[in-house]
């Protein structure tokens, strides 16, 4: 596992489970960068609703290394930091 997944894995806060029991994620919009560092979004993500936070994206996920892996892997033109 990359150091990157790992960061994105340890900043993520656990959020309450959705109304189907599924565990969810909230991390914030500054990981997701491109090159010239403008905001994207994250692929399989939806954006945080919340106020709690700050904007954000939600991840819905049993495993969430192996997600946030999937992720930086189809998300066009993410820049990741080493």
């Amino acid at each position: 596992m990359s150091n990157y997944i790992k960061n994105l894995e340890a900043q993520a806060v656990r959020l309450n489970n959705d109304t189907n029991g599924n565990p969810r994620y909230y991390i914030s919009c500054i990981e997701f960068r491109d090159a010239e560092g403008n905001f994207i979004r994250p692929a399989f993500a939806n954006m945080y609703r919340g106020k709690k936070y700050g904007t954000g994206w939600v991840f819905q996920s049993y495993s969430l290394a192996w997600d946030l892996g999937r992720t930086i892997e189809e998300t066009e033109g993410l820049e990741v930091q080493s």
